[in-house]
């Protein structure tokens, strides 16, 4: 996908989608919910694309939701084909994609960021690394993590994170679940490379069966609620509040 924000490419049997908003450090924009899902779509169509791994470029791998363009809405039908024709599809395709997904987490994962690491099958770490569901801190939503986060997340953390917004560290993140390996800058690429070669020697039509199985644990219906709570919580004053305080970069006070 040539001048996107997000980088296209699939070599060595993966698909690479690589979030390059690094500026704001790969915040999620309307332009990379559309174009990340057209990369799913075409990884998941490629006979050549084994594996699908998802990476931001610089120091980050998502900051989640781009708040200034979000808080942009001029109305709330634009907030609705926001949420329905741009965030919805791109979860719809996440999760009914057979091939197996892996996040490379270098840098803090916040919000909807943290969201694509959870819902992937295999998560690789920097010790630099830092998660956060943090969409509540604006006033937003963190709806995957609600609706889907507790087959991953082991224990009653998935709550906490959301309900507080506190972020964790990779080894946190490992003990609880989030995370499956942590490494230094020198063994990131390397574990990384040695996962994708594991799964290169597993049955694609193996793999392909288990992530349909494990699919049907995933009600249709928590998804649309997730949704349409998303839309609900982007369109409130607690969110035009949360967005004021993010631009003025203080915290909002929501409750006095």
């Amino acid at each position: 996908m040539p001048g996107s924000e997000v980088d296209y490419s699939v070599r060595d049997h993966t698909a690479w989608l690589i979030m390059n908003r690094p500026d704001v450090l790969n915040a999620l924009s309307k332009g990379m919910f559309r174009n990340l899902e057209a990369g799913l779509r075409n990884a998941s169509k490629d006979p050549d694309a084994h594996c699908i791994a998802f990476k931001g470029a610089g120091r980050a791998f998502s900051a989640g939701l781009d708040i200034r363009e979000v808080s942009g809405f001029t109305s709330r039908k634009e907030a609705r084909e926001f949420v329905y024709d741009l965030v919805m599809p791109f979860w719809k395709r996440f999760f009914n994609c057979d091939k197996p997904v892996l996040s490379v987490v270098d840098g803090p994962a916040y919000g909807a960021g943290a969201e694509i690491a959870l819902a992937s099958d295999i998560v690789v770490a920097s010790t630099r690394s830092t998660f956060a569901f943090s969409g509540g801190r604006v006033g937003a939503l963190c709806c995957i993590s609600a609706g889907f986060g507790q087959e991953t997340i082991i224990g009653r953390k998935v709550v906490e994170m959301n309900l507080t917004g506190n972020a964790i560290g990779p080894e946190e993140a490992r003990s609880m679940g989030l995370v499956n390996y942590v490494e230094d800058d020198a063994g990131l690429e390397d574990r990384v490379e040695k996962v994708l070669g594991e799964i290169r020697h597993v049955s694609p039509i193996s793999n392909s069966c288990f992530k349909r199985i494990r699919r049907s644990t995933m009600s249709a219906s928590v998804l649309d609620i997730a949704h349409r709570e998303l839309l609900r919580a982007i369109t409130s004053p607690d969110f035009e509040k949360g967005a004021a305080a993010f631009a003025e970069k203080v915290r909002p006070e929501y409750y006095g």
